[in-house]
């Protein structure tokens, strides 16, 4: 009896023992659900050479509802199963493209090994469009001004890439027309060095939604020189002579002042005042016009754009008087040297005071020629003219040199010329 029922017993719990491996292992009727399975999309590059492009995916992943033997569904799960939609039918544009997709199972468990009782969605729905590439301009947005005393050089600001390529779906692309730097001048008082982001607008400058977008540069570098800012005032050279002194001159510049831009050191050196020329009275002899280049140091900016300026040039109380001189004076002849002057005589043009040269004789005037330095030879050599009391301000407008020979004491044939000593009171007053 008792062996009996040992053998009921054993027969119960092997009994059971497969019931239980059926159940959970073997059991050829078990589900199971797989959730968030990535949808693979296949051959997108065949998309890309036919010029298209995706710009819409109505899911990404999907969830699948199997059955099969227990054993079976425990060697898969979210990360191993794999969903492939295979794109390369597609040959046109379109919108809602439903495109199917295939399962397949890691290499240890068998193709047949389960049922997909279901998957969902059951396709993929895509937006497919034309893919095209375009050059677009950047343009600079200005925002508010350099401060006081300061300039921002905008018309030679200087971009990495004045314009950036884009390559995306045609319905954004058509819409874009430039990129758009915004570049805020306020308080900025040094020049700028900067990376910048940019926006991709519309022609009226509108920002378009441009996620699909891609550029080949995600920052554009600027330069714009920032520079300080002055005034400087014109003015010019003034050589007297020739009879003429600044108070018979009436000088007018076209323009007195010019503003200008710089680095701080280059405006400090430069001053206040900028001389754009020399003016020599002895050179002049009537009502004229001089034109001079406004000149400026490397570096500085001439911000008004005039690069001439004119000075009309008026005489006033002034007259003239010719003389014929036949008596040639010779002083500071070197010791040791001797003169003989091959000019005779020459004509001279005084100029001074109306007055002084109306009441002016030939007794007023000695020609005087200095030696002083002269070397052994033959050449030409400046008079200068001795004026009595009453004509100092009478001078020599014109006159032409004096040709002589400059030789040892005693080698002279012809009678050398008399040196003459002015006496102090007697000195030059102008020279011609």
């Amino acid at each position: 009896m008792k062996n009996k029922l040992i053998s009921v017993a054993l027969s119960i719990f092997i009994a059971t023992a497969l019931w239980l491996y059926v159940i959970t292992t073997v059991s050829p009727g078990s589900k199971e659900t797989y959730y968030n399975i990535p949808v693979v999309l296949a051959n997108e590059s065949v998309l890309t050479e036919r010029g298209l492009m995706i710009t819409y995916q109505s899911s990404t992943t999907a969830t699948l509802v199997l059955s099969g033997n227990r054993s079976d569904l425990s060697k898969v799960d979210q990360s191993n199963i794999t969903l492939k939609a295979d794109l390369s039918a597609i040959y046109e544009p379109g919108t809602q493209i439903p495109i199917s997709y295939t399962t397949s199972f890691p290499g240890n468990v068998a193709s047949n090994a389960f049922v997909i009782e279901s998957k969902t969605p059951g396709r993929i729905y895509l937006n497919v469009e034309r893919r095209v590439s375009k050059a677009i301009p950047v343009e600079l947005k200005w925002i508010g001004s350099a401060p006081e005393g300061f300039i921002a050089d905008r018309d030679n600001a200087v971009l990495e890439y004045p314009t950036i390529q884009l390559t995306g779906p045609q319905s954004v692309a058509d819409q874009i027309e430039k990129a758009v730097i915004e570049v805020d001048l306020t308080d900025q008082r040094e020049s700028i060095s900067w990376d910048c982001t940019y926006t991709l607008c519309n022609a009226a400058g509108e920002p378009v939604d441009a996620g699909l977008i891609t550029t080949n540069a995600e920052q554009i570098h600027l330069e714009v020189k920032i520079q300080r800012v002055k005034d400087v005032q014109l003015v010019y050279q003034l050589v007297e002579g020739g009879g003429a002194k600044a108070e018979n001159a009436q000088i007018t510049l076209s323009m007195d002042k010019i503003r200008i831009s710089g680095s701080e050191a280059a405006l400090e050196l430069m001053g206040d005042q900028l001389v754009v020329g020399t003016i020599d009275l002895t050179e002049i002899s009537e009502d004229t016009v001089k034109t001079f280049t406004i000149p400026l140091d490397e570096g500085i900016t001439n911000l008004t754009g005039v690069a001439e300026v004119t000075a009309d040039i008026r005489l006033t109380g002034l007259g003239t008087k010719d003389f014929l001189i036949r008596q040639i004076n010779v002083v500071n002849v070197p010791e040791g040297l001797e003169v003989e002057l091959i000019t005779q005589e020459l004509t001279v043009k005084l100029r001074g005071p109306s007055a002084q040269i109306a009441a002016l004789t030939d007794e007023d005037v000695m020609i005087v020629v200095d030696f002083t330095n002269a070397e052994v030879g033959t050449a030409t050599f400046p008079v200068r003219a001795v004026f009595t009391d009453g004509f100092r301000d009478v001078g020599i407008f014109r006159s032409d040199s004096v040709s002589a020979s400059v030789m040892p004491l005693g080698t002279m044939t012809s009678e050398p010329a008399e040196a003459t000593e002015a006496p102090p009171s007697e000195a030059p007053q102008a020279v011609g």
